[in-house]
């Protein structure tokens, strides 16, 4: 069949695709003894598709499916019987999808996802050594000034934050001054993201935020300042509020585990009762 035809026959069908004609189903493709029909194209087309975007889906459907059915062809010509014996495969994946989107199902109606901040600090103080960092981080502040800097000696001062009013005046003069202005000092973020963003390559990460609180370096077009102004090192124990998220995402999975057990045990114990297996 060539493919003016088969274009015409899936826009036909299309013009009909409302009809009750159940006979309105043609022959599109095929390979060997398998056969492609238009109504699974139909299934494949969005209902408001124009008609360029549906003849496009079913010509890139109709492709595939005949490469498909041809690798199909060309594996059970090369593969022995015994290769090609996958129905118990197939039955142990199609057992396995049915069983998990039930689980899931379930997990979605019935499953408790609220953890309280008790848990949480309670699973942190539990487990300290689960929570190591692997990589160092910070807490800081970051600006980049294009060049030359404005009232440098201004920013050089109040960009340390050593008197409580230097916060208004350092958000006023980022505002009208800075590319960019990053506030990190209520949140941790990994020393390296810090560092990406400026010019300089550091190679002791850990000599680098022992010795430097503040730091200044320049580029042909900007200047950076940096206040550190707390660090964690590599292999100490994660902060909780860095960590709290996937603590919270921990005893979630394992409230679904716990689930999944119990609703497993429940329905042995029900079919036990009701007598509907028995072993011999």
């Amino acid at each position: 069949m060539t493919r003016n035809i088969i274009l015409l026959i899936i826009l036909l069908g299309f013009i009909s695709c409302n009809s009750k004609n159940t006979l309105d189903n043609p022959i599109i493709a095929k390979v060997d003894d398998s056969y492609l029909y238009l109504n699974k194209i139909r299934e494949l087309i969005p209902n408001n598709s124009s008609k360029e975007d549906s003849i496009r889906i079913a010509q890139n459907y109709v492709q595939q499916w005949i490469s498909k059915q041809l690798l199909v062809s060309r594996a059970e010509l090369n593969l022995t019987e015994e290769d090609q014996d996958v129905e118990e495969m197939v039955e142990d994946y199609r057992s396995s999808l049915i069983i998990h989107k039930y689980q899931q199902h379930l997990i979605e109606q019935k499953l408790d996802t609220i953890v309280s901040h008790t848990e949480i600090d309670k699973y942190y103080r539990d487990y300290p050594g689960n929570f190591l960092l692997n990589r160092n981080i910070v807490k800081a502040v970051y600006i980049k000034i294009p060049k030359p800097l404005p009232q440098a000696k201004k920013i050089k001062q109040i960009y340390k934050l050593k008197k409580d009013d230097d916060w208004d005046k350092l958000e006023d003069y980022c505002f009208q001054n800075a590319t960019k202005f990053d506030n990190f000092s209520e949140q941790w973020i990994y020393s390296q993201t810090l560092l990406n963003q400026t010019p300089i390559k550091v190679s002791n990460e850990e000599r680098f935020l022992r010795r430097n609180k503040y730091f200044e370096t320049e580029d042909s077009t900007f200047h950076y300042l940096i206040n550190i102004q707390d660090y964690k090192l590599k292999k100490e124990i994660a902060p909780l509020s860095f960590v709290s998220e996937d603590i919270r995402k921990i005893i979630i999975n394992k409230r679904k585990i716990q689930f999944i057990k119990s609703m497993e045990e429940s329905i042995y114990r029900d079919a036990e009762s009701k007598n509907k297996f028995k072993i011999y």
